[in-house]
């Protein structure tokens, strides 16, 4: 997904050997002005912690929204003026032929912090948020970037499992017509929520994994886990090891 990104800073003369770095990725505001036919000024929106450098280079892709072609590069540039809380990057060399939208991601290289680099985290990299049944979100996609330890981290997996097993018990009880059969991959054979209601945290820290190894289809947005676990069961439950 990111070779665009690492020529680019290449090319620029960053030093992608730097360990001090994290390539992450922010959703543009629908804030956009055309400064020529080529060039297009967009907007960050940052929260506190959160430092983008004057002249920093970013790198922008659309997000999913129906095809996979909604995830192509759309330009890149510089940030060019800060205002605030506000970064303002002027953006060129969009080739893809669909135009910038708000909520489509720059992707940027940020200072490391001291905390657990674990799963979540990664995921937020990607701007990638999980939510419970009820739409509550499992962990925040700034702050985990702030404070995170290897207990919260086991903390919100579980939660995930939790809700995964809550809601396969749930259609066992009410709607068992859901219970679709697997019919390949790790699981071929079982129903989809007798999985789910036998979830453990090794089928969610695999799931996790999956996510992680096609992040464009999933960057930017929000997603029940309960919805997107249930296809990655039916898909076979792929994974870096099966592929």
């Amino acid at each position: 997904m990111f070779l665009a990104v690492c020529i680019l800073f290449s090319v620029s003369g960053y030093a992608q050997t730097d360990t001090t770095k994290w390539l992450r990725a922010f959703p543009i505001t629908g804030y956009m002005v055309d400064l020529n036919d080529s060039v297009k000024v967009v907007q960050l929106l940052m929260p506190e912690g959160h430092v983008i450098k004057d002249k920093q280079l970013g790198l922008i892709r659309g997000t999913y929204r129906s095809a996979a072609s909604d995830t192509a590069m759309k330009g890149y540039g510089r940030c060019n003026l800060i205002k605030g809380d506000y970064y303002y990057f002027t953006i060129s060399k969009n080739q893809s032929g669909i135009p910038l939208q708000e909520g489509d991601l720059l992707y940027t290289f940020m200072d490391k912090t001291a905390i657990y680099y674990g799963r979540i985290v990664k995921l937020a990299s990607y701007f990638i948020q999980l939510q419970d049944v009820y739409k509550n979100r499992f962990f925040d996609r700034y702050t985990v970037f702030l404070q995170w330890t290897e207990e919260d981290e086991k903390a919100i997996i579980d939660s995930m499992v939790r809700d995964i097993k809550f809601t396969g018990d749930y259609f066992l009880k009410s709607d068992t017509s859901k219970n679709m059969l697997i019919k390949k991959g790790t699981f071929n054979g079982k129903r989809v929520l007798d999985v789910m209601a036998s979830c453990d945290p090794g089928f969610v820290t695999d799931f996790i994994d999956y996510l992680l190894i096609r992040p464009r289809q999933y960057a930017g947005r929000e997603w029940k886990i309960t919805e997107i676990f249930a296809t990655w069961l039916i898909e076979g439950a792929p994974g870096p090891a099966k592929n």
